[in-house]
């Protein structure tokens, strides 16, 4: 009750910032010259916040922990857990992003990192950093687009930097900052982050709870636009559904019914835009005579994973010339189709390049299950009903030529089922040294949301019998606590809140768990209907007239979001772990520098960069630590070459791949990460390490 007023208060706040933006812009000089168009704040800000932090209570890259409240293994807590405040949810957020909370074997905090300044030494001090942070919002209902910049008190003001950081996967806006928002801060740059229209925002459909831009929650009637994101039901649909489907939650990819990915591109260029405006407006003392422009100021566009795809969209979208390069790492792209562009793997064509995410996620999502059993080592491999995965094995036989034929079933027998579904993975375009990740990284919920996406489909679509919820002892959907909902901005990954799952609305004896899933026969399927129908939607294949009007828009979304490669000549530096089993190369940075010779041809001047023994994420949890050397250790060292590049012209390194030394020892106990491990990335790679390109054919070595 005591917390009421001040919540109402606060929301008052933000109604009134975002009501008085149209009179943050300046008015045009007395003269009649209008000033630089960067000077103006853009006309889709609808609303923004702005606050200097001291560098001590406060601060832009640790949130006032500093270095060492970062390395704490245990998360910053809140005062008052069922309503936090903005700063605490803030400093919980940016104190998961910046990862140094786990032991430092792995490189991570020593080796790169928040903790690592240019040149590779560690940054002097506690790393706290002063400077003005700003909030903006773009968008109202379903729309909105949060972005955050950053700058620091000691801006590099004769030779200005901007670094546009939009968040991997579907995390918060803060996500980017242990990368390159650190990498950035620590050379005198501004940072322009974006959740890019995703983000943790959710409708809890029980409480009618949502979550405003600065992460504190309340009842959708009182934050009204405020709110990052709604379902878009009536008060009459919303209660018809939560009478057919209690205690569901929407988030805002899945969600929206916008299509967030098609507006990656946009969404970061418009915080670049937005970082420029600021600069000019607030930053202008000691800076260039005419103000911070595209020709004065040094624009690189960085991001991983999805964040990695938002910046090559960028790329390709940005004709403005406000972006000079962009650094991505495992790039999550849905590519043009590759008429002309061949990738070959030690002289030998892969079986399958360009496939778009939620085709080769619908698809891995149905093998996995029966894939994990032939690798009892793998990790995640105990987690699985065996058999429930031998079951699911036998599902996969019959006549679609992606599964498992019946004459190569008759050859193996029950035994042999196993190996077939990973060699139906790799025929799939996935790495064969990518087998040992299928059983962790099963996540059929990526495909489900992403159709759900391009589908523009409601919460209450429940498409292929699929929605999420938070669950009881008995994988039950129940309700959220408060404290649960109101730490989400900090604790989710970008769908349902911590701990909310995926749930199957159709399982035999009622909804449960989608790993709980039982089957029409009552024994644990893993939900092979559901994810035969989101096979089905993805691949264009529906089993009915209402499969059909459901695929006909999964198809139409997802071109929504295709790549064609055409970066306008900018220099551009991609990195990518050959083993990657979430975003297989061969789907996306592979066939992507394939596109920009078909797109640039001679002007091209992109560089790709293919590490061994890397994948998708840095985990060092045992069984990953002794086999997989740190992407991210590479992507700091790319944005390294990328800046040595614009700022003294030094050249590119040539496409290759780096050889890497795993650290090896037991699971659990490897030997700590040295520079032996990760050689760099060569100027001037050996002839048996340099991807080629043959016209629009991308050789690559074993």
């Amino acid at each position: 009750m005591s917390n009421a007023p001040a919540r109402h208060r606060r929301y008052g706040a933000l109604a009134a910032l975002a009501l008085c933006v149209a009179a943050l812009v300046p008015a045009a000089p007395a003269s009649g010259a209008a000033p630089p168009t960067t000077a103006r704040l853009p006309g889709y800000v609808a609303s923004l916040t702005a606050r200097h932090l001291d560098g001590q209570d406060d601060d832009l890259l640790t949130a006032g922990l500093g270095l060492a409240g970062l390395r704490e293994p245990d998360p910053p807590g809140f005062a008052d857990p069922e309503h936090p405040t903005p700063a605490e949810l803030r400093r919980l957020a940016i104190w998961g992003a910046a990862g140094l909370y786990g032991d430092d074997s792995g490189g991570l905090g020593r080796l790169y990192g928040p903790d690592i300044g240019p040149e590779g030494r560690p940054v002097p001090g506690d790393g706290r950093i002063p400077g003005t942070e700003y909030t903006a919002t773009a968008g109202t209902g379903a729309d909105p687009v949060t972005f955050v910049v950053q700058v620091p008190d000691d801006l590099d003001r004769s030779r200005p930097c901007v670094v546009a950081a939009p968040a991997a996967g579907l995390l918060g806006v803060y996500q980017a900052i242990g990368g390159a928002g650190a990498w950035a801060l620590h050379r005198g740059c501004a940072v322009a982050y974006t959740d890019k229209g995703m983000g943790p925002g959710f409708h809890d459909l029980a409480s009618d709870t949502v979550m405003a831009a600065d992460g504190t929650t309340g009842p959708r009637a009182e934050l009204g636009d405020l709110a990052v994101f709604d379902a878009g039901l009536s008060d009459a649909a919303r209660e018809r559904y939560n009478a057919r489907s209690p205690y569901r939650i929407a988030f805002k990819q899945a969600h929206s019914g916008r299509n967030p990915q098609a507006t990656w591109g946009r969404d970061t260029v418009r915080a670049v835009e937005l970082a420029l405006a600021l600069l000019n407006r607030e930053h202008r003392a000691g800076g260039p005579s005419d103000g911070y422009t595209p020709e004065n100021t040094t624009v690189i566009a960085a991001g991983v994973s999805n964040g990695g795809g938002a910046v090559l969209a960028a790329g390709e979208q940005d004709r403005r010339g406000l972006i000079d390069a962009v650094v991505a790492a495992a790039p999550q792209l849905n590519l043009a189709p590759l008429r002309g562009v061949a990738v070959r793997q030690g002289g030998v064509r892969v079986p399958a390049a360009g496939m778009p995410l939620v085709r080769y996620g619908a698809l891995a999502a149905l093998l996995q299950p029966c894939a994990v059993l032939a690798d009892p080592q793998a990790p995640g491999h105990d987690s699985f009903d065996r058999s429930a995965a031998a079951r699911r094995c036998a599902a996969l036989v019959g006549d679609d030529p992606r599964l498992v034929s019946r004459a190569d079933a008759a050859a193996a027998g029950p035994a042999g089922l196993p190996e077939l579904a990973q060699r139906a993975l790799v025929r799939a375009g996935f790495q064969p040294t990518s087998g040992y990740l299928q059983a962790s990284h099963y996540d059929p919920q990526t495909p489900v949301s992403y159709a759900m996406s391009f589908a523009r489909a409601s919460a209450a679509d429940a498409l292929c019998g699929y929605s999420w919820a938070a669950t009881d002892a008995d994988g039950r959907p129940a309700p959220y606590t408060a404290a649960q909902l109101a730490a989400a901005f900090a604790t989710s990954g970008g769908r349902a809140p911590a701990p909310g799952t995926l749930i199957n609305d159709r399982s035999h004896g009622g909804p449960v768990a989608d790993r709980r899933s039982l089957g029409p026969d009552g024994r644990p399927d893993y939900n092979l209907a559901g994810e035969r129908c989101v096979y089905r939607l993805a691949f264009g294949d529906p089993a009915t007239a209402a499969e059909r009007a459901w695929a006909d828009r999964v198809a139409q979304g997802l071109d929504e979001t295709r790549r064609d490669g055409d970066l306008g000549g900018r220099p551009a530096l991609v990195v990518q772990g050959r083993d990657d089993a979430r975003v297989p190369v061969n789907h996306s940075a592979r066939p992507y520098l394939g596109l920009n010779a078909r797109a640039e041809g001679e002007a091209s001047r992109l560089s790709y960069v293919e590490v061994t023994n890397a994948h998708h994420s840095d985990s060092t949890a045992a069984g990953f630590d002794n086999r997989y050397v740190p992407l991210g250790y590479y992507y700091q060292q790319a944005l390294d070459l990328m800046w040595d590049h614009l700022t003294t012209g030094r050249a590119l390194p040539p496409s290759q791949v780096v050889r890497t030394v795993p650290r090896g020892g037991e699971p659990g106990r490897a030997p700590e990460l040295t520079p032996a491990n990760v050689p760099p990335i060569a100027a001037d790679p050996a002839p048996g390490d340099r991807v080629r390109l043959r016209g629009t054919a991308v050789d690559v070595p074993d």
